[in-house]
């Protein structure tokens, strides 16, 4: 079976995917569920990224699921960790170049 990494939005929490994790659960799947440093305006990608494989450990097999603002963070895990697969769900995707911070303009 898969680890799913579920990656919450900008405005939300791991709260968000309370009803998906336990359903990938009992289908026989690991769930890991960080909750990013939302709150935290000196936070990062850098520190989004460090707390979701911090979360991730040693666990293979991974299916990584970046929500909306979290797709940002999706992509970077997998410099870092071995990813299967990255599904990005209502991304938001930068154009080349665009930063988060361009985002609104």
């Amino acid at each position: 079976m898969a680890t799913f990494v579920l990656i919450h939005g900008g405005g939300g929490s791991s709260w968000d995917w309370h009803l998906l994790g336990p359903e990938l659960a009992g289908r026989g799947h690991d769930v890991v569920v960080p909750e990013l440093p939302i709150g935290d305006r000196t936070a990062g990608f850098a520190e989004f990224c460090e707390t979701v494989v911090d979360a991730v450990g040693d666990r293979s097999n991974l299916v990584v699921v970046g929500h909306s603002y979290g797709a940002f963070t999706a992509p970077l895990i997998a410099d870092r960790l071995p990813v299967r697969l990255i599904v990005l769900l209502t991304p938001m995707i930068p154009k080349p170049g665009e930063s988060p911070g361009d985002w609104w303009g």
